[in-house]
């Protein structure tokens, strides 16, 4: 189970997720993990803009090409089942935090 889940009687589901996958399991249980799109190694963050997984050595590389790249804001994944977090990325390396859900 991940490591930040919640106690059995809230459900079992991971603090940091946006929301559970489509098919109700997480790829933690599934035993699989999501490859970074340029070099294949174990994906770390999301970028929406781009639509791309990708591992940090290979976001740093992308997000720093030029001045529309560089802002865009990206999704760290659960390092135990690589869903979707509440943790982003803006730039190089400023984090961000989001703490409650807007609309629930």
């Amino acid at each position: 189970m991940c490591k930040g889940a919640v106690e059995e009687k809230h459900g079992g589901f991971c603090r940091s997720h946006l929301w559970p996958p489509e098919d109700g399991t997480s790829r933690g249980e599934t035993g699989g993990s999501i490859p970074c799109e340029l070099c294949g190694l174990r994906a770390s963050l999301y970028c929406l803009a781009d639509k791309a997984y990708l591992c940090r050595k290979c976001d740093q590389s992308v997000h720093k090409a030029n001045f529309l790249a560089f802002r865009h804001v990206r999704c760290f994944l659960c390092n135990t089942c690589q869903n979707l977090s509440r943790r982003y990325l803006i730039g190089a390396s400023v984090e961000v935090t989001v703490t409650s859900n807007i609309g629930t």
